[in-house]
C-alpha cells in the first residue's frame, strides 16, 4: 500500500478568509486589533493582507496606508505598518466602498486559517488526503437556519 506523498509543510497554506469591517467617522478601535494582533502571535490565523479604506463626505474611496490614516482617536495601529501586500485589486477596494457610509475607514483583513493544518496534517500521518476547503457566508448560513426554523 503506497502512502499518498506528504506536502512540505513550509509551502501549505491554510483556508483563506477575510473580514471586512466599517468604522463609522473613522473611530478606529483599539481592542479588536489588539485581539487580531494576539491570534496572530499565537500562530491561529496568519494575517496576508490589512487593508484601509475610506470614504470621505463627497463618497470617494481609496486605500490608505495605515500611517497615513486620519485617526481621530489616537489608536496605535504602529503594529499593521507594511501589512498591505497587494492582494486587493481595485474591484475589490470598490465593492467594499460601496458597502460603507461617507466619512468611514474599513479595515479589510485577508488571513489564513493556521489552525487547521496541525488537524489536517493529524488526519494525514492516519492516511487521510485532503481534498478541498471553502467557505460559506454567514448570510448564507442564517438564510439557511432561517428555511429550516419554517419548515
Amino acid at each position: 500500500m503506497s502512502v499518498p506523498s506528504q506536502p512540505d509543510p513550509a509551502d501549505e497554506l491554510g483556508p483563506i478568509d477575510f473580514l471586512a469591517i466599517e468604522f463609522p467617522g473613522e473611530h478606529v478601535s483599539a481592542p479588536g486589533f489588539e485581539q487580531l494582533l494576539s491570534l496572530a502571535d499565537q500562530g491561529v490565523i496568519g494575517i496576508l493582507d490589512l487593508e484601509f479604506i475610506t470614504k470621505d463626505s463627497a463618497g470617494n474611496a481609496s486605500k490608505v496606508d495605515v500611517d497615513k490614516l486620519a485617526n481621530p482617536d489616537g489608536v496605535d495601529l504602529s503594529a499593521w505598518t507594511g501589512s498591505s501586500s497587494g492582494l486587493l485589486d481595485r474591484t475589490d477596494v470598490d465593492e467594499i466602498a460601496a458597502a460603507i457610509q461617507p466619512g468611514s475607514v474599513a479595515a479589510v483583513i485577508v488571513y489564513e486559517n493556521r489552525w487547521v493544518l496541525d488537524l489536517v496534517h493529524t488526519w494525514r500521518r492516519d492516511g487521510a488526503r485532503f481534498l478541498a476547503d471553502g467557505g460559506i457566508s454567514a448570510s448564507d448560513v442564517v438564510a439557511a437556519l432561517d428555511a429550516t426554523e419554517l419548515s
